[in-house]
């Protein structure tokens, strides 16, 4: 134990960086070859298949309705399937198009680790705690297999540490050209999910909570910081209201959402949806119901969502406010305590480290709360409105256990304080070693 404490205090600054990219990337590297599948017909998602559309049509991102014909689609948010389609136009629609996300996936998912050290040390959380953090997202079992798939994932946790990372910068200096930066950074993290825009919002109205004793210089900062944001999501409104002759801010998916979380076939979790064959005709069957055809001034996709609309209310209102809640309830025990159920999680490789972070996560919150370790308050406001997002958001849709990945970076920070005082309680550990500097 003293060999690797000294090994991690004396890697300085920048080296301490690099040790976690290069053991995290790694790590993907070495998972890649074995949940890795680069072949015909593998599932890239909904964000793939926009831009797989788009490709084979040469137009925008689309996707098909159940007869095959493409309609002009914002259903997800459009950063990694613009990004796909970069791919598609420069490699073929292929395998070697396949390849190419998946090795930015790992990048990005590799980028993590010493983001999220970087996030935690500006959180002024001490050096080696924060070094923990970024060693548990390079480790943790999900997030490398994660790397070596399709999902957007890793590009929404990369964005959203970068965001929260500069926004952190912003609230000390109050300095609009940081705010600006981070605005840019939290409209980049939007694209990725609709959930992050309330985030968004909610960040804009904490830069002015932090500065409100300078409150022209905080009100300035904020400006700056939704100027950002706005600038990174204009063009995407403006070619949704120009297709849709609506505003659009991200994804159009309000009525499946509301479908999926409080529909006749509504369960706690988006697993137990999905595998359900009554529930997987039941939307096959609305799609089916959808007339065929795209015409600009009656687009397919938004009567394919009011069609999902129609389908949910009868059984919002034949259930009334106690199914709402108990649908509410179980999706935040599955979100918040264990998804059950998911065949995934009955691994041990899932829920053996899900019980030993978690567990060090309340200890580390315990000292926090008792002041027994120092953290910069804001920034738990910040981890707080991501975390409320995120609970709020996936508790009136629909709950997976990938989902849970969004919000594990700031778990593991308080899993890093617990597990460091832990070790500091060790014989073995020097407490005079050399601290190291990130």
């Amino acid at each position: 134990m003293t060999t690797l404490v000294s090994l991690v205090s004396t890697t300085q600054g920048r080296q301490a960086l690099w040790l976690l990219f290069a053991i995290a990337l790694a790590a993907r590297l070495i998972a890649a070859p074995f949940f890795g599948d680069l072949s015909e017909g593998v599932t890239i998602w909904e964000y793939g298949e926009q831009a797989l559309c788009a490709a084979q049509t040469g137009g925008d991102l689309c996707l098909r309705d159940s007869a095959g014909n493409a309609y002009v689609s914002a259903l997800m948010p459009p950063l990694t399937s613009y990004l796909w389609l970069i791919l598609f136009n420069l490699f073929g629609i292929g395998e070697v198009a396949r390849a190419g996300y998946v090795i930015l996936n790992i990048l990005a998912g590799a980028a993590c680790a010493p983001l999220l050290t970087l996030v935690a040390r500006r959180m002024r959380v001490e050096p080696l705690p924060a070094f923990l953090a970024g060693a548990m997202l390079a480790f943790y079992p999900t997030f490398v297999a994660v790397s070596t798939g399709y999902h957007a994932t890793n590009f929404t946790i990369f964005f959203m540490l970068a965001f929260a990372l500069v926004f952190l910068r912003a609230g000390e200096r109050m300095d609009w050209k940081s705010a600006l930066l981070g605005g840019a950074l939290a409209g980049l993290s939007v694209l990725t999910r609709n959930e992050l825009a309330l985030v968004a919002a909610g960040a804009a109205v904490l830069l002015i909570w932090i500065g409100r004793k300078h409150l022209a210089t905080a009100v300035r900062a904020a400006a700056a910081f939704s100027l950002g944001v706005a600038l990174v999501l204009s063009p995407w409104i403006a070619r949704n209201y120009v297709q849709f002759d609506r505003f659009i801010p991200v994804g159009a998916q309000a009525g499946y959402n509301l479908w999926i979380g409080f529909g006749p076939h509504a369960r706690g979790s988006g697993n137990q949806l999905d595998n359900d064959p009554e529930a997987r005709a039941a939307a096959a069957a609305i799609r089916a119901s959808v007339a065929p055809g795209d015409p600009p001034e009656d687009r397919f996709e938004p009567r394919l969502q009011n069609a999902f609309l129609e389908d949910a209310l009868p059984a919002i209102e034949q259930g009334g406010l106690g199914r709402i809640v108990a649908l509410t309830a179980e999706k935040f025990a599955v979100l918040w305590l264990f998804d059950w159920t998911d065949p995934i999680t009955h691994s041990p490789a899932y829920w053996t480290p899900w019980l030993i972070v978690h567990a060090l996560a309340l200890y580390g919150l315990v000292l926090l709360l008792r002041r027994r370790v120092g953290i910069d308050w804001n920034a738990v406001l910040l981890i707080a409105l991501f975390l409320g997002v995120f609970t709020f958001a996936y508790s009136i849709s629909s709950v997976f256990a990938r989902y849970r990945m969004h919000m594990e970076p700031f778990i593991f920070v308080f899993a890093s304080i617990g597990a460091w005082r832990l070790l500091q309680r060790w014989p073995a550990v020097n407490p005079a070693a050399p601290e190291l500097r990130t």
